[in-house]
């Protein structure tokens, strides 16, 4: 589609952007652990200017020492040395003719009421010193984050601040007057120059909590302090809410673009919507006057260069983000961990990869499976100079990866695997041969120099009485409209898989019983989604009426029941009309031992090695394969 309204400058106070498209802020933890700056983290943010965004914005960044010693590996702004860093960052993004922002925030431990007015001041003043820093680190603009719970948001909340004085929500003026003084400091330490932005929630979704009247009316009060205004949506003391600030993949795509409509309609500075935008949303977004400025990360973290292939004509081969949440970590702040995206093995390894190198002496490739990990291998090789011959059974590629997004609540990973599947049969230099199951002879018959086995996965099915009956199905039968299934379910195994199944089945009208041997809790902690996802998942089956019930292990399926045994040896029995199993896979051993040692080099990765995985390991290991390859 042409992207003809996102690629028309904007006016943001002092400054012109290029474009209509913001890299919203976000936390790689590439940063020393004392919040310095280093090369991977200028090569991961600078990837982004170079990739054609108008604004790059480094994210949560905190402003006191307090927060910087809870939240390690980010930039920390209370730090006057951290200037000498920032100014190599804010060089790398200029280069591309980037605008060069950066999130100060701020979280304490106390709510607003338990804050002497001279803490209060030492909060303004620790914002205002960071800001002067930000400014001889060479950065265009400032983003305030007055959002999402975070301690400045609080001072408008009455949920939150429960102050009886001037700094209280007895008046409107009141409930301002943190923010107006807040922003007055600010823009006396930076100057008319620059540009301050300032992130809030359009609504925070939470009972009690600032809703989307209240904000915009706030937006209206501070507009004429501000220059532009970031709107997204949630409370952090709320888990649920939160989701609307980062959306799992069950959420729809531009989820608070709803928000933002609002301020844009109500106020005269320019507004930034945030959530699960790609490129075509975005500029529908614009087109429609829904937002002056998009804003996203996760794109971003997907695909580097995909405001520069919008630009370029070139939307068909920006790599989708899945919503996976894994580039957010579960444990960000207690055990933060390096950034990692799972379907761009380059993210966060940055800048070890941002140089594709040719081989030095190519080689003869043969990858055998078309999977996510095959499909990944063979396009890396074949960037690298080899000459890749790809073996796959089925008549198209893909494999559980195109299974993986069958499921209605999986369009992320639809998506992806099309542009998987697509990208792979338009790489030059690839020789794919679909409907052929590779043997050992075959291969061999090829003289590869290396091989990289990438068969995938058999779904486990246990072997007990009546499994092989005609009411039993698999969950990704079900998914790929397969099999059909009677009105009473009983599923068995409650894994993210399985679960997904059962609310859809549920959705649709299904009286739906989940069950497993193991709780959930496990089950979550042993998996390789994201907490948050999990979390989502399991409220999504409650609010869909699915019967869960753990400790219980399947014996036996006649045709009108499963028999099931308790933590206690107990006989449990389940009414149904059908049985679908979501068991998890095992790896095909089999055709491992086939292919030892048919070239010097046998390299296996996905499901079929030992320990079964998901898209994240597929991938990765698919990359590094390719990448190990001399």
């Amino acid at each position: 589609m042409p992207y003809d309204h996102l690629f028309r400058p904007l006016k943001v106070g002092p400054l012109t952007v290029k474009n209509r498209i913001e890299v919203s802020p976000a936390e790689p933890f590439l940063c020393t652990r004392d919040g310095l700056v280093t090369d991977e983290f200028v090569a991961f943010t600078a990837a982004f200017a170079r990739g054609g965004a108008g604004i790059v914005t480094v994210g949560d960044s905190p402003v006191t020492q307090q927060y910087a010693d809870e939240n390690h590996y980010v930039v920390n702004l209370a730090d006057p040395f951290v200037v000498h860093g920032l100014f190599k960052l804010t060089d790398a993004i200029h280069r591309y003719g980037a605008i060069a922002s950066i999130e100060l925030n701020l979280r304490t431990h106390v709510f607003p009421a338990d804050m002497t007015k001279d803490e209060i001041r030492g909060i303004i003043q620790a914002f205002t010193d960071a800001a002067g820093r930000c400014k001889k680190g060479g950065f265009d603009m400032i983003m305030l984050h007055g959002g999402h719970g975070h301690t400045v948001a609080q001072f408008y909340s009455p949920l939150m601040n429960k102050r009886t004085d001037a700094y209280g929500c007895g008046t409107f003026e009141n409930r301002c007057r943190f923010a107006n003084e807040l922003l007055d400091s600010v823009r006396g330490a930076i100057g008319p120059d620059m540009a301050i932005e300032w992130r809030m929630s359009g609504d925070e979704l939470t009972d009690g909590g600032v809703g989307l009247e209240d904000a915009v009316r706030f937006a209206r009060a501070i507009q004429n302090k501000i220059d532009l205004v970031h709107i997204s949506a949630g409370n952090m003391y709320n888990p649920a809410s939160l989701s609307y600030a980062m959306q799992p993949t069950y959420l729809p795509l531009a989820t608070n673009v709803r928000f933002a409509e609002r301020f844009k309609r109500e106020l005269d500075i320019p507004v930034t919507s945030v959530g699960s935008f790609n490129l075509d949303l975005a500029e529908e977004a614009v087109a429609a006057g829904r937002a002056d400025m998009i804003a996203m990360i996760r794109q971003f973290i997907t695909d580097p260069d995909c405001a520069a292939k919008a630009k370029h004509g070139r939307g068909e081969d920006i790599r989708p983000c899945i919503r996976c949440m894994i580039c957010t970590g579960d444990d960000p702040h207690g055990c933060p961990k390096p950034l990692r995206c799972t379907v761009n093995p380059v993210a966060g390894r940055n800048p070890l990869f941002d140089n594709m190198t040719k081989s030095p002496a190519p080689k003869k490739v043969v990858i055998i499976g078309g999977g996510a990990a095959g499909m990944e291998a063979a396009r890396r090789c074949a960037e690298r100079g080899h000459r890749v011959v790809l073996f796959e059974k089925a008549p198209a590629l893909g494999g559980t990866l195109t299974a993986a997004g069958a499921n209605r609540l999986k369009g992320d990973v639809r998506r992806y695997a099309e542009w998987s599947v697509r990208t792979t049969e338009r790489t030059p230099g690839l020789d794919i041969r679909k409907s052929t199951a590779a043997t050992r002879a075959l291969v061999e018959s090829e003289k590869p120099d290396a091989v990289i086995v990438a068969v995938g996965s058999t779904p486990f099915v246990p072997n007990i009485p009546g499994i092989k009956g005609s009411n039993v199905c698999l969950a990704v039968d079900v998914d790929l409209g397969r099999a059909a299934v009677g009105k009473r379910v009983v599923l068995i195994g409650a894994g993210l898989t399985g679960t997904e199944t059962a609310v859809v089945l549920a959705q649709d009208g299904h009286e739906v019983t989940l069950i497993d041997m193991l709780p959930l809790s496990e089950i979550d902690s042993r998996g390789g989604a994201s907490s948050n996802v999990a979390a989502f998942l399991r409220r999504m089956s409650d609010e869909a009426g699915v019967k869960v019930i753990t400790g219980l292990r399947a014996k036996e399926i006649t045709k009108d029941a499963v028999v099931a045994e308790d933590m206690d040896g107990g006989r449990v029995t389940l009414p149904c009309d059908s049985v679908v199993l979501s068991m998890g896979v095992r790896p095909r051993e089999d055709l491992i031992r086939e292919f030892d040692g048919c070239a010097d080099d046998v390299m296996v990765v996905g499901d079929c090695a030992a320990q079964a995985g998901n898209i994240t390991s597929a991938v990765r290991d698919g990359f590094y394969a390719a990448m190990n390859i001399g």
